[in-house]
């Protein structure tokens, strides 16, 4: 007997997709002027960030399609390891010493956020892969599918 995974209901995980992606959207333009004041290329960076994470909120929104689940994925793991990298290694180009920050509060909003959406969606795409039906091999099984 094979055990069902727990499936998220798929309204409810895309709300709270674009409700994260809004929560890191939010972490962004808080990191906006720090980003500014360390070096004009970061502040920069930030506020792409923030767009990808409005453009990944809106998609969620409007379609609950896999492109947009793994879109939320990504970004999700991104926005970790660059953090992670971030904290071990410094910032390119800039003088100030922003390695070791651990206890930054925007820093550590946005891989709440980021954490989060990449649990989710990795979470949704896993049960959406286990629950879907094979192809439809005869006639038999097209009428018990309902198809």
């Amino acid at each position: 007997m094979s055990r069902t995974p727990l499936q998220p209901h798929p309204e409810v995980a895309r709300a709270v997709g674009a409700s994260l992606f809004g929560g890191l959207f939010m972490a962004h333009v808080l990191a906006l002027p720090r980003g500014f004041e360390l070096q004009s290329y970061l502040g920069v960076f930030v506020i792409f960030s923030a767009l990808i994470a409005w453009a990944g909120a809106f998609w969620l929104l409007v379609e609950g399609s896999d492109r947009a689940w793994w879109y939320a994925a990504t970004i999700g793991t991104l926005t970790v390891a660059v953090w992670f990298l971030t904290q071990l290694f410094g910032l390119p180009v800039t003088k100030a010493s922003v390695a070791g920050d651990w206890s930054n509060p925007t820093g550590l909003l946005q891989v709440f956020f980021s954490a989060n959406l990449a649990f989710l969606a990795t979470w949704v795409l896993r049960t959406r892969r286990i629950a879907m039906p094979g192809p439809v091999r005869s006639a038999r099984e097209r009428a018990r599918r309902g198809r």
